[in-house]
């Protein structure tokens, strides 16, 4: 067995996890050899860094997909795994408030009302895990630890955002941390979610096929880049209107 390094754009996906009559990244890589991926993302929610497990070595540059890119692999690792994830929100938010919200959250809890429950099993809610903010043209969001639960960065995320646009109080929060309620956090829009790396693999890199992922993604921001200037110049204008 050995592990791969993969990307992928979650927006052309029904999610990562094989679903039958749905397009996925398992699915897609199934088509071509038996993979079980290490970290479940939503659909819509991409990755720069999830690792695949497969049953034998591959030729990187055998196989071609839509929106996946298989840049790397390991034959050893060291458990336990640190997974990350980045969320991005718009910098309309009180960062002061923000910045409390995220220490707040950083350590052991018991996070059943920042997750969508699993009806099939018995989960253990409590994790450990670390919330960083930075500050810059927009607020980013690093959610760093072993193991995450169903829609809980999402749920999170969006408990960040109410705190930060006075629409929850940094006691409610404190609450949802230590108290289970019927009033489960909603998760926030899988697009701005990202899965950055997940560590403890000693992976080696096709330069290659790094290159055509790093172009896919510089060209996508890059349209994106474009069109915000765009909806700034028109509400600009817009505003500007004397009536």
């Amino acid at each position: 067995m050995i592990a791969v390094n993969l990307a992928y754009d979650g927006s052309g996906f029904f999610g990562s996890q094989i679903q039958k009559d749905k397009v996925t990244v398992e699915g897609e890589l199934r088509k071509f050899f038996n993979a079980k991926l290490l970290s479940r993302t939503d659909r819509g929610v991409s990755a720069l860094g999830n690792v695949a497990f497969v049953d034998e070595d591959i030729n990187l540059r055998q196989y071609s997909f839509d929106k996946i890119w298989i840049y790397g692999k390991a034959q050893s690792w060291k458990k336990p795994f640190k997974k990350k994830y980045s969320y991005f929100l718009f910098k309309n938010f009180d960062t002061d408030v923000i910045q409390e919200a995220c220490r707040l959250i950083s350590g052991k809890h018991d996070f059943f009302n920042f997750c969508k429950i699993d009806r099939t099993k018995t989960v253990d809610y409590t994790k450990k895990i670390e919330v960083k903010s930075f500050i810059d043209d927009c607020i980013r969001l690093d959610f760093t630890g072993e193991s995450f639960l169903w829609e809980r960065v999402r749920r999170l995320a969006n408990a960040i955002a109410k705190v930060g646009e006075d629409t929850m109080e940094v006691e409610e929060l404190k609450t949802l941390l230590k108290e289970r309620t019927n009033k489960k956090i909603p998760p926030a829009p899988p697009e701005y979610l990202l899965l950055v790396d997940i560590v403890g693999f000693d992976f080696s890199y096709d330069r290659y096929i790094l290159k055509k992922v790093t172009n896919y993604f510089e060209n996508l921001y890059k349209n994106a880049f474009l069109k915000e200037n765009i909806f700034n110049y028109s509400l600009e204008s817009l505003r500007d209107i004397d009536v």
